[in-house]
């Protein structure tokens, strides 16, 4: 298993631990929202992976914004092809749980609009955002047994799922961060073993639909062919 994927997996079972110990204790909603750049020149992705990072920070602080959401894990992941890149922020928000339900809801335009301001290009079409709610549609199954084969993968390997020693990639970029009320439960201490199943809410069907969409993603620069 390469060293990427690696933490991809244990990125996903970390905060399948963390959503489903949260939805035990209070009533929240999930988001899942892409922060996309497409079309970024190679010579220009430095720059432009900084600004965006720098402008997700500002986007939390919109009223609108930050009147619902209650924390976050990130992941920063760039797809290159060729001479031109892809970048996305990955994003777990949880949020309010009436946000669905009144003026907090935040419709994709409004998403795409903020994102757009936070990155000062209003009018850029490669600046886009995709947004979807994490609900519980997911086959139970399937995802005890990828869990499953992925933790004895990580046994394999005999590597324990450390998320504060991966954080940090050459370059001092921040590739992966956390926020606020997924920050909280990520330093409470932890009962049980993160390799064996047994520590897992795998009744929690928010919690495994985040798993399974957490799987795609890839922490880092990687060669692929841009969406």
């Amino acid at each position: 298993m390469s060293e990427p994927w690696r933490r991809t997996l244990q990125y996903a079972c970390a905060n399948h631990r963390i959503i489903s110990a949260i939805n035990c204790d209070q009533q929240v909603n999930w988001l899942h929202l892409d922060l996309v750049l497409k079309q970024i020149p190679s010579v220009q992705l430095g720059a432009e992976l900084d600004q965006a990072l720098v402008a997700f920070n500002r986007l939390l602080k919109y009223k609108s914004v930050k009147q619902v959401t209650l924390g976050y894990f990130r992941m920063l992941e760039v797809r290159q092809d060729g001479d031109l890149s892809e970048a996305r922020i990955h994003i777990l928000l949880s949020t309010l749980k009436s946000y669905f339900q009144g003026r907090y809801y935040l419709k994709c335009d409004t998403w795409l609009s903020l994102w757009r301001k936070a990155m000062d290009r209003e009018a850029d079409n490669r600046v886009t955002v995709e947004v979807s709610s994490i609900n519980g549609k997911s086959d139970k199954c399937h995802t005890i047994d990828t869990m499953r084969r992925g933790l004895q993968q990580m046994q394999q390997s005999q590597q324990e799922c450390e998320a504060s020693k991966a954080d940090e990639r050459p370059g001092g970029r921040r590739w992966i961060g956390y926020g606020k009320l997924l920050k909280q439960y990520l330093d409470l201490p932890r009962s049980g073993d993160d390799l064996d199943l047994g520590s897992y809410d795998m009744d929690d069907p928010v919690a495994n639909r985040a798993f399974e969409i957490m799987l795609a993603w890839y922490p880092g620069i990687r060669k692929a062919a841009v969406r």
